[in-house]
């Protein structure tokens, strides 16, 4: 019997987390197979009573008190997924501690992800499940292999119009690549972009008219890059078109990868692929208002958001109201200077666990990482340089 993967545990984590919300459920890869006579409303509560049913699973009638040993399983999925519970209300209630809770909760993802894989997958074509997880080895091969490095898609999207030229001209298609009007960088695995593209234009190619006309290009949309698809001449509804490739194995794993969601976009008649990368917090204490400029330029485009502050309550406020990735500190600065900001910040419990990295124009690296600095950069650094850096604590 074959087993299955950690992303399939994903999937099922996924599932649990947005059970009430019909897109996130409609868009999880293993949906199809879980209700593959169904569709639409029909679908979500058929996948979700497939969820109730494997919950219900794990009860046990000898037990009936929620804190009873027996039942933490089931518990922890009843209060924390079906009841919309927060962790912190479902510990109490079950009178755990939270590293008693995690640890448990883990088992319980991982105890009814077998019990739906046993029940709606393990008897699935051997071929069928083999190819899904080959394909997830190579995509983990690739992430691994190519470091997410910043870089601009434009030139990927031109390699795959490229590589599917000929499939188009044999069916009179014409593909153009639209110019994008602001630039548009990603910061994700380039080669896994690439073959995206190119099996999302392989697809449009399949199902567009003969003599069509498809065009492609870049934008930011709602502050996300995202991939932009005009065309009239789809033989199927464009937003039919997106839900057969969400159910796509090949297409969603693609996308998952990638952190991507494609929708139709019926107003502008368009495709819209979408790329949902985490936006990291950073903080920059340092006087000089043109290095906080200088950031901004470099990290412009990039998933990362620049706040700045000059004295030590004002980072400490910032630090308080949002999880910062990183904290960026000059040395030299009005009334306490970097080396006491730099203590400062590794004793206050909002910012002891927050990498600081020193940044200054005095060549004194080996005393910042003396007093507790996590990086040290000379200013101004070059841009490749500070992407490194950042990328060390973003990944």
């Amino acid at each position: 019997m074959p087993t299955y993967s950690s992303d399939f545990e994903e999937h099922i984590r996924d599932l649990l987390s947005n059970f009430y919300d019909y897109l996130k459920l409609s868009e999880n890869p293993v949906t199809s197979s879980l209700a593959r006579e169904a569709s639409g409303n029909e679908r979500m509560r058929a996948i979700r009573g497939t969820v109730l049913d494997a919950i219900e699973d794990l009860r046990r009638e000898d037990q009936q008190k929620a804190t009873a040993r027996g039942n933490r399983l089931y518990s922890i999925l009843q209060l924390r997924y079906v009841e919309e519970r927060s962790t912190n209300e479902v510990i109490v209630e079950l009178a755990l501690s939270e590293r008693q809770y995690y640890r448990e909760h883990q088992r319980a993802i991982q105890t009814i992800s077998r019990i739906i894989w046993d029940e709606h997958f393990a008897n699935l074509g051997t071929e069928a499940v083999a190819d899904a997880q080959s394909l997830a080895e190579e995509l983990d091969y690739l992430n691994a292999g190519s470091s997410h490095r910043a870089f601009q898609p434009g030139e990927e999207i031109q390699a795959a119009v490229a590589a599917t030229q000929v499939i188009a001209q044999q069916r009179g298609i014409e593909i153009r690549v639209a110019r994008a009007r602001e630039q548009v960088t990603l910061n994700l695995s380039q080669p896994v972009f690439r073959q995206f593209v190119i099996y999302l234009l392989n697809e449009l190619i399949g199902w567009t008219v003969a003599a069509g006309e498809i065009e492609i290009g870049l934008a930011m949309v709602k502050r996300a890059p995202a991939i932009s698809i005009s065309m009239e001449a789809l033989e199927v509804d464009g937003a039919a078109f997106c839900n057969r490739l969400r159910e796509d194995a090949t297409a969603s794993e693609l996308m998952k990868h990638l952190k991507a969601e494609i929708e139709w976009v019926d107003e502008s008649a368009r495709i819209l692929v979408a790329f949902k990368q985490a936006v990291h917090n950073i903080l920059i204490v340092d006087d000089n208002p043109d290095t906080a400029i200088l950031f901004k330029r470099y990290l412009a485009n990039l998933p990362y958001r620049l706040f700045s502050a000059v004295g030590e309550r004002d980072a400490l406020a910032i630090a308080q109201g949002a999880p910062l990735l990183c904290i960026i500190l000059d040395v030299m600065l009005p009334g306490k200077d970097g080396w006491q900001l730099l203590q400062s910040y590794k004793s206050h419990p909002a910012t002891a666990e927050i990498p600081v990295l020193i940044c200054s124009v005095l060549e004194m690296e080996e005393l910042a990482m003396s007093l507790g600095a996590d990086g040290y950069l000379k200013k101004p650094p070059a841009r490749a340089e500070l992407l490194s850096t950042l990328r060390q604590w973003a990944e």
